[in-house]
């Protein structure tokens, strides 16, 4: 759906790289659906070189997506002390009508990885489950993703125009 929505936009790759340094071999890869899955961070700097909230591009891109249905409520869990950015904010988040254990159910995010979302720095969280974790806590869709990547920026032109040559220079040998 990625790959349609750029085409729909009129977004080159080499304008996505040389302003956000995804390369363009990933963007292809997501344009012609090799690719399935992409990394929040990668989605929100997309969402900037696109001029668009990240909340109209999720709702475009995953029109489908939505929570599970027939969840139970679950037992809280006990938070460990050690916790990543994503795992604070989930930490807020987690009242008696939101435990992990129910937003695992009710995203469909097993519960492993969803710990390891909120505990290791090293572990990637994908665009379309921050957009569930939005979801399973009522969150305004694009809130999580503007906490965790708002102070990410663009490539300054200088930067850009150097990325280019760079790709440039690589398509003539």
């Amino acid at each position: 759906m990625l790959g349609i929505y750029l085409t729909k936009k009129n977004i080159s790759n080499i304008d996505i790289y040389v302003k956000t340094g995804i390369p363009t071999t990933d963007l292809s890869r997501l344009r012609s659906g090799q690719i399935s899955s992409i990394p929040a961070l990668r989605l929100y700097l997309i969402s900037l070189v696109a001029e668009e909230s990240i909340g109209y591009i999720l709702k475009d891109i995953y029109p489908n997506l939505s929570l599970a249905k027939g969840y139970n409520k679950l037992a809280p869990l006990t938070k460990p002390t050690k916790r990543t950015k994503l795992g604070t904010i989930l930490d807020s988040l987690l009242v008696s009508e939101n435990t992990i254990e129910l937003i695992s159910k009710k995203t469909g995010i097993k519960l492993p990885r969803l710990k390891d979302l909120a505990r290791k720095e090293e572990t990637v969280i994908l665009a379309h489950e921050l957009y569930l974790i939005e979801l399973a806590t009522n969150q305004k869709i694009g809130t999580l993703f503007s906490v965790l990547y708002g102070s990410n920026i663009l490539n300054t032109p200088e930067d850009q125009e150097r990325m280019r040559s760079l790709e440039r220079s690589k398509g003539s040998n």
